[in-house]
């Protein structure tokens, strides 16, 4: 009864609680109170087909709001309208509409991804990630189709700066929802909180702007304004051809970022040269080309189009909506002569809110095109052009503005097919053929392959000062799609290429310096980046690209003119060949003609690249499949030796106290030591964090976990023999000499590794020329890569501690068995027999690729593949002959009769002090 009671009270709480709770959000703010004055109310009757000018989702933008989202440091932001249900009322120009309202943004920021080799080097990356915030309102109210006024009254929820949970009422106001719109066509409204301003849950008014879809009209594209793109110099020029089914399709339709403004040289910010007259300050740099719709009316391609003109920072750090910096137009597609026009209006209203905006002065104009034919000076994938109508004394005139783009991957449909040379004399002049070279027999990279792209680190006086990336552009007159050529034309020049023919080649090159107060650099002033475009000679017998460059100059960087070159540039390459096993390096140099007088001259700048071929990586791909199973080999055979000793010294129960703890300390630590760095990296595991060469390859992480178990298991079989000789050390307390002779062996032993990682350690600094350690990070990489390289060949003369224990304890027994010394040094000495075959069939790459005979983990060169496996045979064969004639047999005569321990059977003892008795 008492539970019955509890329960009862408990149920009746919660289900006050949650009517409270559910009728904090039911709760609607009376309509008539808050839009009786501004759309009269009437009683809903059935609902009907949506004859409300929105369709189920239409967006636009907002400002405003800072307390309850982020939208004044937004890089995107927009509000999204939603109707859901439209009712008729007695009226028959008044509907009852209900509905949602969102406001979303994003805020932009860096965050680290931590590091991926590439060349045998750590490169720190970061990526860009968004956080959103998100506010939603459910409202309900009333459409004057007359008067095109919407209002709603509604609640939301929502969290404060400070993350408290806000319940949000407020009303919705629109004006000029009409039916029917055109270019001059703007909704515009407010969203207004109607909580007190002392209230926690007061947000401040929020200005709403939306661009009509339904029902346009188009009225811009007449007969005398499309005569005004028939003069000037870029409508004669031609480009793709875009047909009925593809136009509303393509990236045209819809957003094109980063177009690159370039303005006239007689511009200066003081001056009026931008579209909006009331500008100041440095002129913008960037523009946005964004299609709000698209249609295709008696045969006639349209599409309004939403510009947006801002500087490269508001580009990554996001600003707010501000429309007195864009443009809304109508554009059409001129199929004669392949280019998209454009008329641009200006967005007119309050500066503080977006109520009451409208379009007006619609004097700008806007001519794009996609060049079908690239060239050392244009490699553009998008040009155009913006100009005003007017006069030059009128308000509003500005001097015509070029743009262009070359890095926004969604206009890359739009690459042009042909490329045409116009620097190849200078580059015969430049660039002398080489005398031919005894290359019998070398295969160098094919110039349609992927292997044609590198990065690069690049030296000024032998300084590091910046690193690029070079992309080929086009291989003979055809365009590549940035490294990948058509099937077909690879076909074309097999024949040729084969024969190790000269290529015609067009390359980009990219250069991001370290900090821009490198002297005498390429770099453009105040620029951390510089680029160059190259076109020259390819010979497919040697690896030389000789080419000449061009790099664009910008001498005002608060003024980006339309752009001019310096082509007084030779560029030149070394590639080695696909066969080199040793120092895969791409040299190179970027280096002015100039003389060094000229204000546009610069210092040689040294290249330098590691050549990671894609055959190259294909035989990695296929090593490092071998090398996987062959520590899966090893690692058995290593648990099939360790599991016999056990086998042996469990038959032979009078050995176990002789095995060497150093020796046993020293293989259960060499399984140990993997499993425990394995583990430590399994947890701290990085997705990001990959090879840059081999990328996520998935059957490398199943045999990963093969590998670790099989490392499992031997671990527990080595550490189980040294429990068994640990325990039986204890039990056997008669035995005190041989815990002496142990003590004696370690005391040589110990300074024995001492001396030899001294001594190895100066051998392996001076083969691999580690002289000077760039930074402390190097320098503990070094250390850390040293340790274990010497705890490897610790691990390869494991028998070492075993033989000087024998000697100390004078043993004559056979403690390890022959399957276990013999079989062990096996399993550690074949790396090195593999090491030596992969030295003469397999490229060098990075030490992460390895598997198998890591070189970091064990000293390998063709030196040390010879002296080790010497030295742990000869270990072998000194067991051998110490368990057959004796531990001193291979001391020297007079060492021979030297005191040391002798185990003596304690039936021999016995009998010799009868036999003393008696006498």
């Amino acid at each position: 009864m008492v539970m019955d009671s509890l329960l009862s009270i408990l149920f009746f709480l919660l289900t006050i609680s949650s009517f409270n709770h559910a009728s904090s959000f039911t709760s609607q703010p009376s309509y008539k109170d808050h839009c009786g004055s501004i759309v009269p109310e009437s009683t809903a009757n059935e609902l009907i087909p949506s004859s409300f000018p929105f369709d189920d989702h239409h967006t636009g933008y907002f400002t405003g709001g800072d307390s309850i989202i982020d939208g004044g440091t937004s890089l995107n932001q927009y509000f999204t309208f939603q109707p859901m249900y439209i009712r008729a009322t007695q009226f028959s120009e008044l509907f009852k509409v209900e509905g949602s309202v969102s406001l979303t943004s994003s805020i932009s920021y860096f965050y680290p991804v931590g590091n991926f080799s590439y060349d045998d080097r750590l490169r720190y990356e970061r990526r860009r990630r968004y956080r959103r915030s998100h506010v939603n309102f459910k409202l309900e109210g009333f459409w004057s189709e007359s008067s095109g006024k919407v209002c709603m009254v509604g609640t939301g929820n929502g969290y404060s700066k400070k993350g408290k949970y806000l319940n949000l009422d407020l009303v919705f106001k629109l004006v000029n929802v009409f039916n029917v719109s055109n270019i001059t066509s703007l909704v515009s409204g407010s969203l207004e909180s109607l909580s007190s301003q002392k209230d926690e849950n007061y947000f401040e008014p929020i200005s709403v702007l939306m661009f009509p879809k339904g029902n346009y009209k188009y009225t811009l594209d007449s007969t005398e304004v499309a005569n005004e793109f028939s003069s000037g110099s870029d409508a004669a020029k031609g480009g793709f051809s875009l047909n009925s089914l593809s136009f509303c399709s393509r990236p045209l339709s819809r957003a094109i970022r980063r177009l690159q403004l370039e303005f006239s040289p007689k511009c200066n910010p003081s001056k009026n040269c931008t579209p909006f007259s009331e500008s100041s300050g440095p002129l913008v740099s960037l523009m946005s080309l964004k299609g709000i719709e698209c249609s295709l009316a008696n045969n006639k391609h349209r599409l309004r189009v939403m510009m947006r003109f801002l500087n490269a920072s508001d580009y990554w750090i996001g600003q707010s909506f501000n429309p007195k910096t864009m443009l809304v137009g109508e554009g059409w597609w001129d199929e004669k002569k392949n280019m998209l026009c454009v008329v641009a209006c200006h967005i007119i209203g309050k500066t503080s809110s977006l109520t009451g905006s409208h379009v007006g002065d619609c004097s700008v104009r806007l001519r794009l095109r996609f060049p079908s034919t690239w060239s050392i000076n244009s490699t553009s994938r998008l040009v155009g052009q913006i100009w005003s109508n007017k006069s030059t004394n009128s308000r509003g005139y500005f001097k015509k503005i070029t743009f262009r783009n070359e890095e926004d991957g969604r206009v890359g449909i739009f690459q042009a097919t042909k490329y045409e040379y116009s620097q190849l004399d200078r580059v015969k002049k430049l660039c002398p053929t080489p005398k031919p070279t005894k290359n019998k027999g070398k295969r160098y990279p094919d110039a349609y392959s992927y292997d044609m792209r590198f990065d690069m680190a690049v030296r000024e006086s032998g300084k590091r000062v910046a690193w690029g990336y070079s992309t080929p552009v086009a291989v003979g007159d055809k365009v590549s799609s940035w490294g990948n050529v058509q099937n077909s034309t690879v076909e074309v020049f097999e024949e040729k290429l084969n024969s190790g023919g000269l290529f015609n080649i067009s390359y980009k090159i990219s250069l991001w310096f370290n900090s821009t107060n490198v002297q005498n650099s390429i770099r453009n002033q105040s620029s951390w980046s510089a680029g160059i475009s190259a076109e020259g000679i390819y010979d497919a017998g040697t690896g030389n690209l000789c080419m000449v460059g061009c790099r664009d100059l910008h001498s005002n960087p608060l003024i980006p003119t339309a752009h001019s070159v310096d082509c007084e540039i030779v560029v030149k390459f070394q590639l080695p060949p696909l066969d080199e096993k040793k120092g895969i390096f791409i040299k190179g140099s970027i280096e002015s003609t100039r003389k060094n007088s000229d204000s546009l001259y610069f210092k040689t700048l040294e290249l330098s690249s590691a050549a990671f071929y894609t055959e190259v990586a294909e035989k990695a791909v296929w090593r490092m499949d071998m090398e996987t199973i062959m520590v899966l080999i090893s690692t058995t055979l290593a648990c099939v030796f360790v599991g016999l000793q056990i086998y042996h010294v469990k038959k032979h129960s009078n050995v176990l106290p002789l095995l060497s703890l150093v020796m046993m300390t020293i293989l259960t630590l060499g399984h140990m030591v993997p499993l425990v760095l394995n583990f430590e990296a399994l947890l701290a595991q990085n997705p990001n964090n990959k090879n840059f060469v081999f990328g996520n390859v998935g059957w490398l992480e199943v045999n990963e976990i093969a590998v670790r178990l099989i490392t499992m298991v031997a671990f527990l079989l080595q550490f189980r023999l040294l429990q068994l000789t640990w325990s039986s050390r204890k039990s056997d307390e008669s035995n005190k000499g041989l815990l002496t002779a142990e003590r004696k062996g370690a005391y040589v032993t110990l300074p024995l590794y001492a001396a030899g990682f001294l001594i190895a350690l100066l051998l392996k600094l001076k083969r691999d020329g580690e002289v000077v350690v760039m930074t402390p990070g190097n320098q503990h990489h070094s250390s850390w890569e040293n340790l274990k390289s010497y705890g490897g060949l610790v691990l390869d003369g494991f028998l070492l501690p075993q033989i000087i224990l024998n000697l100390f304890s004078n043993m004559r027994e056979n403690v390890l068995s022959c399957s276990f010394y013999f079989g062990i040094t096996f399993v550690r000495l074949l790396p090195h027999a593999y090491d030596l075959y992969r030295t003469h069939n397999y490229s060098q790459l990075d030490n992460g690729s390895y598997i198998y005979a890591d070189p970091s983990a064990d000293f390998y060169s063709t030196a040390w593949d010879v002296v080790i496996p010497l030295g742990g045979i000869s270990f072998a064969v000194i067991i051998y002959l110490q368990q057959r004639f004796g531990a001193h047999c291979i001391l020297p005569q007079k060492f021979k009769g030297s005191k040391v321990y002798e185990k003596v059977p304690m039936v021999v003892e016995l009998e010799a002090e009868v036999e003393t008795t008696n006498l």
